[in-house]
Formats: structure tokens, sequence, C-alpha cells
């Protein structure tokens, strides 16, 4: 079986402490900051030396091995991986019935210690044809998150993805973090010249759960346009800006690399 690695809880939490100290840069200068890189990589190597981070990482699909063709929807899963979850919906405007359809690692659900085991996801896009088969449309293997990397705000509770077919549009939101919760919301609609799905509305929102902060941005990628709101209590600051119109398609979009570009874009 050939698997590659992606996006897990480990890498997650680096980000979460990288992101940490380069806000604690900002507030307290050079020596309070090594002071608080000291403790948080401490503290990042105990919980990697754990017994309950002791478990297999999640995979990453091999793309080239889903099949092109099937008859039925759990018929897309390739070795190693089985269906999840699906919704059906019309997602190309020919009123035939199409499947997004949720991929996870075939992997034990719990480890060793009882707790739900780090697995893979991906996102199979399945559209029906006029003789009644499924003919693949996307594989997007790097924007579900795994079942493991929703954080602290989880805890030992599997973390969970929702995807969605909204008046043609697919439509996938997650979460993750710990205080401070990241919330992401994906929309992608197909594309009839190329055949495939390009995003077309992209949220996050990062919410500190002790202060009530809310630090949020929505692009909508056919128009360019980009709206941030900060809020605290009832008080919103809004801020309208655009950016460069380009295509990111369903196949090369990653979880990781939006979320990172949406944080530098907010300051965060």
């Amino acid at each position: 079986m050939y698997i590659q690695h992606g996006d897990t809880e480990r890498s997650k939490r680096q980000r979460e402490a990288m992101r940490t100290v380069q806000k604690i840069s900002k507030k307290r200068g050079l020596i309070h900051l090594l002071t608080k890189l000291f403790l948080v990589i401490t503290s990042l190597l105990i919980f990697l030396s754990s017994p309950a981070f002791a478990q297999e990482e999640a995979g990453k699909i091999n793309r080239w091995r889903v099949p092109t063709q099937a008859d039925k929807p759990e018929e897309f899963a390739s070795v190693g991986w089985k269906l999840e979850g699906r919704v059906t919906g019309d997602l190309n405007g020919d009123t035939l019935p199409d499947y997004a359809l949720t991929m996870i690692e075939a992997k034990p659900e719990k480890n060793s210690e009882g707790d739900p085991s780090e697995r893979g996801r991906a996102l199979v896009i399945a559209l029906a044809t006029k003789d009644g088969r499924l003919s693949r449309a996307g594989v997007a293997d790097s924007l579900l998150q795994c079942t493991r990397c929703g954080g602290a705000f989880y805890g030992v509770v599997e973390t969970p993805v929702e995807v969605t077919i909204e008046k043609g549009a697919l439509v996938v939101h997650q979460d993750h973090g710990s205080r401070e919760v990241t919330n992401t919301t994906y929309r992608f609609r197909f594309e009839p010249a190329t055949g495939k799905f390009v995003l077309i509305g992209f949220d996050l929102a990062e919410t500190d759960r002790a202060t009530a902060t809310v630090i949020s941005e929505s692009i909508n990628y056919l128009t360019g346009a980009r709206e941030e709101v900060r809020s605290k209590g009832e008080k919103d600051v809004k801020t309208r800006t655009t950016i460069p119109r380009r295509k990111i398609y369903l196949d090369d979009i990653s979880a990781e690399d939006m979320e990172i570009a949406a944080y530098k874009r907010l300051k965060l």
C-alpha cells in the first residue's frame, strides 16, 4: 500500500506553538521571547514523547489509485481506505444525482490507549453519467482534517468534518484549536470548461474563547472581494479590500496553506 503523509495532529500543534511564539515576540521583546520559546519547545517535546502520542500518523491518499469509474460510491475507496460518509445532489447541472464522498484510512478506530487513532481523510467527487455509472471528477488529498487534528478543542473525541451540497455548490466546513478555535468554510463549484471543481469562496474565523474576540475574513474568489471583521462583544470593525483573482481547484487545494495565508493577511 502506497501512502504519503500529510497534515497531522503533530504539525497542527507545531504551527499553533509557532504562532504563540510570534505573538509573544511582538509584545515582550527578545528576552521574554527566548524564555517562552524554551517553554513551548519543552512542552511540545514532552507531549510528543508521551504514550498518548505514540501512534501511527495520518496518511495521505494516493489519488492515482482512486478508480476513475465505478458502479457504486464505495468502489471509489482505494486500497487501504474506506468510505466514511456521502452526500448526494446535482453538482454539474445535469439533474443527475452526484456524490461527494468522504474517504478515511482503513485503520483501527482506537489506539492502544483506547482513544481514537489518527486516520487521514480524503474527499472524492463522483459525477453520475447517463449510462448509470459514476465518474471521478476530483480528489482532494489535502483538504479534510484527520481524525485527531482538532487539537485540544476536541480532546480525545474524533475530529469531525462536514461536507454538504448547497444549491449546486460543494461546501466543506471544519474547525480545530484549543483556547483559540479556527473555523473554516470552503465553497466549490463545477467548472464545465475544465471539468474540475474550482474554489469560489473561503471563510476563516478565529475565536478566542476566553475573551470572546472573533477575527474573521470572507473571500469571494469569483470577484476578488474580501471582507475582514474584528469583533469583541457587540462591537464590529469591518474592512473591505480586494485580492488578485485566481483559480484554485479542488484537486490542488491545501487546507494548511489556505490557513497560513489567512493568518498572514489577518496578522495573527
